[in-house]
């Protein structure tokens, strides 16, 4: 059996990459997440000795002296999204807050040069600027000598009752790689049928509308500030029908849905656990792409 692999968690918000990755045998070794709330959350649920340290379980990425973060095998990123998501401004590497935080991954690989990066974002990244951003992403990985595969996967493919589609990217550093492997695709995950149904999460028959006749298997995404628009909106999740009354979703039915389990700790108010729920990455796609890599 091979040494554990480790890997570093940037803009971790609540942990779902840590927790995805930790279940399958892989060791965190540095985490950065600047919202205070998301930060209050991870230090809850993960009790390793390196989250004591505060140049290990950092808050601003550029404040970081990436020189200085131990070694590691595999860069995680869920970079943040709102820059590029079909629900926001779309400013993209404009945003001179978190459009530009790619560039701090583009800095740590150049200098530490892991085996393999793993990042996710929003679906529409792939079509922002009409496809320019993510060729820039695309060409600025491949310059830094990594493979670059991507592939859209919704929640709802692995087992989750969400749609949530996002664009999953894995690459691998070229000069660590075999010559027969360098030109080779990355193989993500087979699907998984979906066995819980939003109905099994809200405990009773969750229907399409007030009629109560057809059953809602897949719910909602689940987003950050779409808590207020109409009940049949395909932005809301903030509220479902069930058994016929429109019942508003709780951050314990949305750890469900985002693949957390029920033992997950939120010591936050709940309006900050939705947030960060909206906010995180489906851990059962995480897990399972983890597992390829």
């Amino acid at each position: 059996m091979g040494k554990k692999l480790k890997f570093i968690d940037l803009f971790a918000g609540i942990g779902g990459f840590h927790l995805a990755l930790k279940s399958i045998g892989m060791e965190c070794v540095f985490t950065s997440e600047i919202d205070e709330f998301a930060r209050k959350t991870y230090a809850a649920n993960f009790k390793e000795k390196f989250l004591k340290d505060p140049n290990l379980f950092t808050g601003d990425i550029w404040k970081v002296d990436f020189r200085k973060i131990p070694n590691f095998d595999i860069l995680c990123a869920g970079f943040p999204c709102q820059p590029f998501s079909q629900a926001g401004h779309k400013k993209g590497f404009k945003d001179n807050n978190d459009g530009n935080l790619f560039f701090s991954i583009e800095e740590i690989l150049r200098i530490k040069k892991p085996r393999v990066f793993f990042l996710e974002n929003v679906r529409h990244l792939k079509n922002h600027d009409e496809g320019r951003t993510f060729k820039k992403i695309y060409k600025t990985l491949q310059n830094l000598n990594y493979t670059f595969d991507y592939k859209v996967i919704k929640a709802s493919d692995f087992g989750l009752p969400q749609h949530r589609p996002r664009v999953y990217m894995v690459g691998f550093y070229k000069p660590l790689l075999k010559s027969m492997y360098q030109e080779l695709s990355f193989t993500f995950p087979r699907e998984i049928p979906l066995k819980k149904t939003v109905s099994d999460i809200f405990g009773g028959f969750v229907s399409t509308d007030m009629s109560g006749k057809k059953e809602r298997k897949i719910g909602f995404t689940l987003r950050v500030g779409g808590g207020k628009s109409p009940i049949n909106d395909r932005r809301n999740w903030d509220g479902y029908i069930v058994n016929k009354k429109v019942v508003r979703i709780n951050s314990s039915q949305g750890l469900q849905m985002m693949g957390f389990p029920k033992s997950f700790k939120m010591p936050v108010s709940e309006n900050q656990a939705m947030k960060q729920l909206g906010n995180s990455v489906a851990v059962n796609v995480v897990r399972e792409i983890g597992k390829e890599i």
